[in-house]
């Protein structure tokens, strides 16, 4: 933990400690419930209600501050919900440590299934996709339901030696008794109830190609099979429909930096200044000057030449700048259908777009280069790093992402690769999976809604959470931080940031939609992990 920061950096632990740790949140949480009840009990006493006629200022103060404390995210119950969660996930977090990442992923497959069936069993009228929307009101439950068939898989382990998966998950379905009642609610707050609880965004994600199944339709492996059925309505229909891209130097002028970046915050700068939206933002450093915003479609390349004349590229990708599902010749990539494509793991326009764009600029062999992007641009730059036809052309070292759902994509050992996801943003767990630290992926978290910056405007809209100028205060402190791993990180990629006599060069391209789509083998072809 740094300023505020959890770096995770996926090195192993006891699982006795989290098993202890776990049990210290169960009890804490436990505590701060007593805390809720109390205050409920002295909110409805009868005494408090016949002394507001002797001091209803004093009264009223009381019953505020008594309001304040039950109602709202820091409440002493909302607080002990939270504990209560993590507690979960650190004793499942044992459970994975004592059977082994591949017996785990497998066992909680079967919850999901389990927990997909018991969905759609007690809410048969339930059909489709619509299911999904129920798990707003019940996956919640999800976290609880792998936690068992984990203590069940280690207590197999224990007594036989090996895990039977057919035997586990018979009895998830009874944590979602009464899910039919759930569906009776009103269910139009859905949308907002997932930007402002990811951890059950993720779980709906996650779980949705399980529902899909139970509910009769064919099946598909995992959130990237969905994606992908979703894309192949583009053989039919006009909508998610691959095209080529081109691209081009920009005819505009654009502000240029005037120096190389001095740190992460700077590079996610000089994304958000290829992005839509960004206009009357400050430059972090006034390293850029005042500028409008640039047309969609842009992507900037800095040469960086350090002193001893060692070069080194930064590529700045910028996120989603049109939600349209019909991708047409002329629009920007950065698109729905990119989106979608990507999480597939299919190749992408605007991965094409960006290797263009290096090759166009001169970006050489043995040149090292750094791929950040915000949302679908770090996706992008994700893909791009695992694609071994890429990394054969260009020397690909390091990747940056903010806000980007990149847990299922295999980037290599050889990539250093720095993720920055808030807690509360929902875009990141759109993968269906948790993040992960490595050796060679570091993980930086961090609950925007604490920052008095943010805070009021996520609480309003809790996708806010994803927004720039929230991920580049989160990259400061990560520059500031003093963390071994965001250390190393900053020094393995020293060449591309600002130091005495280095100087920067900008390369500014334009990249569009054309018809025809090239041929498959042209593409980018992502890798992804399993």
């Amino acid at each position: 933990m740094s300023a505020g920061l959890t770096v995770d950096t996926g090195y192993a632990v006891d699982p006795d400690a989290l098993d202890a740790a776990a049990a210290r949140l169960a009890a804490l949480a436990a505590d701060l419930g007593v805390v809720g009840l109390d205050l409920v009990s002295i909110a409805v006493d009868p005494a408090f209600a016949a002394s507001v006629a002797f001091a209803p200022a004093s009264a009223a103060r009381v019953a505020t501050a008594i309001g304040d404390l039950l109602v709202g995210r820091r409440t002493p119950v909302a607080a002990a919900a939270t504990l209560a969660a993590l507690a979960v996930e650190v004793e499942t977090a044992a459970l994975r440590y004592r059977v082994g990442d591949e017996i785990a992923d497998a066992v909680v497959a079967v919850a999901r299934r389990a927990v997909a069936q018991a969905v759609v069993e007690w809410a048969p009228e339930i059909a489709g996709a619509t299911a999904v929307l129920v798990g707003a009101d019940v996956l919640r439950h999800v976290g609880i339901a792998e936690y068992r068939v984990l203590a069940g898989a280690v207590a197999q382990v224990l007594r036989t030696g090996t895990v039977d998966l057919s035997e586990l998950g018979a009895d998830v379905g009874e944590e979602f008794a009464g899910v039919d009642d759930a569906v009776a609610d009103d269910l139009r707050g859905v949308g907002r109830f997932l930007a402002a609880h990811p951890e059950v965004a993720q779980e709906v994600v996650a779980t949705t190609p399980y529902l899909l199944e139970a509910a009769g339709f064919p099946r598909v492996d995992g959130v990237a099979g969905v994606a992908g059925a979703l894309t192949a309505l583009g053989a039919v229909a006009p909508v998610f429909r691959e095209t080529g891209v081109a691209v081009r130097p920009t005819a505009t002028a654009r502000a240029t930096p005037s120096r190389p970046p001095r740190g992460i915050a700077e590079v996610l700068d000089g994304v958000a200044h290829q992005s839509t939206g960004y206009e009357g933002q400050a430059s972090v450093g006034g390293r850029l000057a005042p500028a409008g915003t640039p047309a969609p479609g842009g992507i900037r390349l800095e040469r960086v030449t350090q002193a001893d004349g060692g070069v080194a590229w930064v590529v700045e990708i910028p996120g989603t700048q049109t939600w349209t599902p019909v991708p047409a010749a002329g629009g920007t990539p950065m698109d729905l259908t990119t989106n979608l494509r990507a999480v597939a793991g299919e190749p992408t326009a605007t991965a094409d777009a960006v290797v263009q764009a290096m090759r166009q600029a001169g970006v050489g062999a043995g040149q090292p280069v750094m791929l950040a992007g915000h949302s679908q641009g770090g996706l992008t730059a994700a893909a791009l790093a695992a694609d071994p036809a890429v990394r054969a052309e260009f020397d690909v070292t390091h990747v940056v992402t903010a806000g980007s759902p990149i847990d299922g994509i295999d980037v290599p050992d050889s990539v250093e690769v720095l993720s920055l996801e808030h807690t509360g943003d929902l875009v990141p767990a759109l993968d269906g999976e948790t993040a992960a630290g490595s050796a060679h992926r570091t993980v930086v978290a961090r609950d925007v809604g604490d920052d008095p910056r943010f805070a009021a405007d996520i609480a309003q809209d809790p996708l806010k959470a994803h927004g720039w100028s929230a991920y580049i205060a989160t990259a400061q402190l990560v520059d500031g931080s003093g963390d071994p791993a965001l250390q190393g990180f900053r020094d393995s990629g020293s060449a591309f940031f600002d130091a005495p006599g280095a100087r920067v060069e900008t390369f500014d391209y334009y990249a569009e939609r054309v018809e025809p789509a090239p041929a498959v083998a042209s593409r980018v072809e992502p890798q992804r992990s399993t």
